[in-house]
């Protein structure tokens, strides 16, 4: 199976749904979506590279964890991934950020404020696809 995502507006909320053969392409192909879900940033070129070590234990942390680092860096440094790598380590992962400008983007919807704990799932299926989903305030 392809990794891919797919958004799912809510009142004031939105959910992303993202899988792929491993757990770094689901964890990246979630971030792209939460990108996705208020700015196009297709065929932009990355300005610099972000890289965050994200002390996690599991993949529901680890998906919370690099959600909240694009929010963190959207509201710090004004910045968006259009290339998002996932490397797990024996303390958490590594995310490495190909970032723009937000004004090199086009902004298409309400920025997001945080990642809720509740309805977070990140696992394995039957299938041997990983498969994730969060629910995003916006």
């Amino acid at each position: 199976m392809t990794a891919g995502h797919r958004t799912f507006p809510r009142t004031a909320a939105l959910e992303i749904e993202a899988w792929g053969p491993t757990r770094e392409d689901c964890l990246a192909e979630a971030a792209l979506a939460l990108v996705e879900s208020f700015a196009v940033v297709t065929g932009r070129a990355h300005t610099r590279t972000i890289s965050a070590d994200l002390l996690v234990a599991t993949g529901e942390e680890a998906l919370i964890a690099l959600l909240d680092e694009i929010i963190y860096r959207l509201d710090t440094e004004d910045v968006l991934p259009v290339g998002v790598r996932v490397l797990w380590s024996d303390t958490g992962i590594e995310a490495r950020l190909a970032v723009v400008d937000r004004r090199e983007a086009e902004i298409t919807g309400p920025a997001p404020k945080a990642v809720a704990w509740h309805g977070l799932r990140f696992a394995e299926d039957e299938a041997g696809t990983w498969r994730c989903l969060a629910t995003i305030d916006l």
